[in-house]
């Protein structure tokens, strides 16, 4: 019989899954050289998921001798594909996904695969796949990071097939010895895992636990590759093999009510139980922090962080991160996009930029303040934007102050102006005469005009605990008026704080901020 798109058939407890099928007039490499096979013939793209439980090795052919049988002769392997056809049995207990690309003839309408068993050559199972129904892509790129899923919506097992074996549940232990865990899912056939940069923190490497569809746990020590800074994203490499891979969809063409499901590892599950599978639609989209999210309503649990929000064909078009928490909302969660993944993948597998360039895009601020790597967006509102390192011994925080509105100082007028808003933010840090205020314990250091113009801002800075437990901070403040807005609508106080048990290590970070904040 015929084998369809994600469809499964099982043969001496061994699966096969045909992930997709793509008929592609061209090739695009790594290099962005673009290759088109000869007058006609044509490119077939074919991905697929193999299980092995047979108690022996599998081998996965294609014709003889990386030839793929068709209906219209022997089509040819091309040097572009990455997986592993004919070149490596499927061991007993292994699962893995792998796509390669063949040059067939235009007029093939049947492609035969099969899977024969290492230690009886002639026990084998065929696979026809129907060729004439598949959709012509306009080119597919060689660096592609996943699987090209389904044209038609899953049922809920050909999901489960298509998407447990992929995820993963990450655990790890950051510089202070503080352990926690979240998801990640596979995006590349040799174990290239996408998560959130707050569950693999700080943490060099991490525990990955897997499970096969028939419950095999695996264990895998990952690599963590890069983090992001504004994206909280991470990549983690597991250990040399084929692995399940999912498919990062174009979350541009996501809409409102698009039905989804949130897969993950909430609540701190143990490892290795069944994911948590969770169900809803995508409610709207947004930016935050300059990166895109789709908002959903299926619900996001402290352990889903890192994995994939999933559409009815299976395509990852979200990386689940974050949730509001309130008495007054309900099932308000909150994905990275995929687009955001697939721009930045590369960038992360390299270990991640350098630093990269804060603007409030979703509030319109005029103003934008370069972060370092080691640092990221922690909160983001309307009046307060917090930034944090991994080491957690300083905290960067941009405040606006809007004086149309006189409650953000108790005695602002709508009339105020730098200096007053100056010299309040300095009368705060003064020490009162029990030298405890309602906040912290202030100590006073210095308070500079510095500048003309437009471009005239004031410097203060000033010791402080906010009590006893806490680290005795030093803390430089920069009061700015925007020139992107009159003198009577809008102010930034620029803050960075410092442990002072750490000022040589964290301080020319902080000050790196605080210097290449620009109104």
């Amino acid at each position: 019989g015929y084998l369809g798109v994600g469809e499964t058939v099982t043969w001496t407890d061994a699966t096969f899954t045909l992930d997709s099928v793509a008929i592609v007039p061209s090739i695009i490499t790594s290099a962005g050289n673009t290759y088109t096979p000869a007058h006609g013939n044509r490119y077939l793209w074919l991905c697929s998921t193999q299980s092995n439980n047979t108690g022996s090795d599998l081998y996965f052919i294609a014709g003889v001798d990386n030839n793929l049988s068709t209906d219209a002769g022997i089509g040819f392997i091309s040097i572009f594909g990455y997986g592993w056809l004919d070149a490596s049995p499927i061991a007993n207990g292994a699962a893995g996904s792998a796509c390669d690309v063949w040059v067939i003839s235009e007029s093939a309408t049947t492609a035969v695969y099969a899977i024969y068993d290492g230690a009886i050559e002639t026990d084998t199972v065929l696979y026809r796949i129907d060729l004439t129904d598949i959709p012509t892509s306009t080119s597919t790129s060689t660096t592609s990071t996943s699987t090209t899923a389904s044209t038609t919506p899953l049922t809920s097992q050909q999901l489960t097939n298509l998407v447990k074996p992929a995820l993963g549940q990450i655990v790890a232990t950051n510089s202070a010895g503080e352990t926690g865990s979240g998801t990640g899912f596979v995006v590349r056939s040799d174990g290239l895992m996408v998560t959130n940069r707050h569950v693999v923190d700080d943490a060099n490497t991490v525990t990955v636990y897997m499970q096969s569809l028939d419950g095999q746990l695996f264990t895998y020590t990952g690599t963590v590759l890069g983090r992001g800074i504004m994206a909280d994203l991470a990549v983690v490499q597991l250990p040399a093999g084929t692995y399940d891979t999912l498919a990062l969809a174009d979350s541009d063409e996501v809409s409102g009510a698009d039905e989804v499901t949130a897969w993950g590892y909430p609540g701190g599950s143990i490892s290795g139980t069944y994911p948590t599978i969770t169900r809803g639609i995508i409610s709207s989209k947004g930016v935050r922090g300059d990166v895109d999210f789709l908002q959903t309503d299926a619900a996001i649990n402290p352990g889903n962080s890192g994995g994939p929000l999933i559409d009815a064909y299976g395509r990852v078009v979200g990386v689940n991160t974050l949730k509001t928490v309130s008495e007054r909302v309900d099932n308000q969660g909150f994905a990275i996009t995929s687009n955001e993944v697939s721009n930045r993948l590369n960038t992360l597998i390299a270990g991640g930029r350098a630093s990269e360039t804060y603007r409030n895009t979703k509030y319109g601020y005029g103003y934008s303040v370069g972060i370092p790597q080691g640092w990221y967006l922690d909160d983001e509102s309307q009046r307060r934007t917090v930034f944090f390192p991994y080491h957690e011994q300083s905290w960067s925080r941009i405040r606006t102050y809007d004086f149309s509105n006189s409650e953000d100082l108790a005695s602002a007028e709508a009339s105020i102006v730098l200096d007053v808003l100056a010299d309040v933010r300095w009368n705060e840090s003064l020490p009162e005469a029990d030298s405890v205020n309602e906040w912290a314990l202030f100590e006073p250091v210095s308070f500079q005009e510095i500048g003309s113009g437009r471009s005239r801002h004031y410097r203060l800075e000033y010791r402080r605990q906010f009590d006893t437990d806490n680290c005795i901070e030093n803390t430089v403040e920069i009061i700015v008026m925007s020139p992107s807005y009159s003198t009577n609508s809008l102010a930034f106080s620029m803050m960075g704080s410092v442990c002072e048990d750490s000022a040589s290590l964290y301080g020319t970070e902080r000050d790196a901020i605080l210097n290449s904040f620009v109104p």
